[in-house]
């Protein structure tokens, strides 16, 4: 048996809605490693494209 839980121990809820929409929303080859023929220049273009795109949708999300 464990030690009583105490209050320092709790964490909140935490609400995993906007991240579950922000991720449900996503295209799926913005967050693929890399795609066939891709450049360098090109994953680091489309990663930071996903990046904003996720940061908007999450955004959204929690309005």
């Amino acid at each position: 048996m464990g030690p009583a839980p105490t209050d320092t121990a709790r964490r909140p809820d935490l609400d995993v809605r906007p991240l579950a929409y922000a991720l449900h929303h996503m295209i799926p080859d913005l967050h693929a490693v890399i795609l066939p023929g891709e450049t360098w220049n090109d994953m680091r273009a489309r990663r930071d494209a996903a990046l904003d795109i996720f940061d908007d949708l999450l955004t959204e999300a929690v309005a």
